[in-house]
């Protein structure tokens, strides 16, 4: 038996070195490291069963889950409240093309009193059905870039847009819409609905330029990127996003590990390894008052809700 803990003490090791450096590449490194909370888990739970029989292996797995263990509890513990600021409060969600329910969206968003929504996913059929529930009566103010096969991005607004909004291509293809939204009492927020490509098999290359590729925050007006980034906060390309500018603002209220995806049309047995994928990132002169995830019906992903605190104009 002493030869299976070895083994499991080396993979995890090898699973720690990739997650600390960050260079995972290709599948299945990529998928696999999304689920670096449940290996710290299971690695630390494989090293108390070991070191009953075997406690050098089990010395090795311990300290290995000990170190993932560091690297995702600080998402669990609030940082200080931001003092003051102008309330925005913003919404992310992923409405899976055509299977969303657009009209319960809206009422979620009117009982969350948002102030600025980023859609993924959305084709035409899904913004006309946002429509015909009433979304002019909240949001009247949009910046709209429909497309079939998930590659929709839209943004509706409670204030007005400043300028045209901008559609920028990643890498991969997708379209990003982006708009200038004009809050009152604190000026211009670039906001930008965020969807990277998904890391398939053969695909982790395309996942990382795009990735790679979103706008830097920190200079200039306040920038917020909302959306479904197919990353966890494990990934190397996100955390190097991360280092450009941004606080993740789930991990910023110690909601860091609050899962966002598999969900609604999926198996139930597989929302216990659900994962987060769908964030909210915010340039670090933004403060973050509360994060709150909430079901979309007939999307596999949730929705993020953000109360931020801008600095006053």
């Amino acid at each position: 038996m002493t030869w299976v803990w070895w083994v499991l003490a080396v993979l995890v090791t090898a699973f720690t070195l990739v997650r600390l450096s960050g260079l995972e590449r290709g599948t299945p490194l990529v998928q696999l490291m999304a689920f670096t909370p449940y290996a710290a888990g299971g690695a630390l739970a494989a090293g108390a069963v070991a070191a009953f029989t075997d406690p050098a292996p089990a010395a090795v797995t311990a300290g290995a889950g000990l170190v993932l263990a560091a690297v995702v509890v600080p998402r669990t513990v609030p940082r200080p409240l931001p003092a003051g600021g102008q309330r925005l409060r913003v919404m992310t969600a992923n409405v899976l093309w055509e299977r969303g329910d657009m009209a319960a969206l809206l009422e979620q968003a009117k009982t969350d009193d948002v102030d600025v929504l980023a859609l993924q996913e959305a084709n035409t059929s899904d913004l006309e059905a946002f429509d015909r529930a009433g979304a002019d009566g909240l949001l009247p103010f949009r910046a709209l870039h429909p497309a079939p096969r998930g590659r929709g991005t839209a943004l509706f607004s409670r204030h007005p847009l400043d300028g045209e909004p901008v559609v920028r291509r990643c890498p991969s293809g997708i379209q990003q819409v982006r708009a200038t939204v004009l809050v009152p009492g604190a000026g211009p927020v670039v906001v930008e609905s965020a969807h990277p490509c998904a890391p398939h098999s053969g695909g982790t290359g395309c996942w990382a330029r795009d990735l790679a590729d979103q706008p830097a925050a920190g200079d200039g007006p306040l920038r917020v990127l909302l959306g479904d980034f197919n990353a966890t906060l494990d990934h190397g390309p996100l955390r190097r996003l991360l280092r450009r500018g941004y606080r993740d603002a789930a991990a910023e209220r110690g909601r860091g590990l609050v899962p966002t995806w598999p969900f609604a049309i999926v198996p139930r047995p597989l929302h216990l390894l659900a994962v987060t994928l769908d964030h909210v990132l915010v340039d670090r002169r933004i403060g973050v008052r509360d994060v709150a995830v909430r079901p979309v019906p007939g999307s596999d992903h949730r929705a993020v809700v953000a109360e931020l605190a801008l600095p006053t104009a």
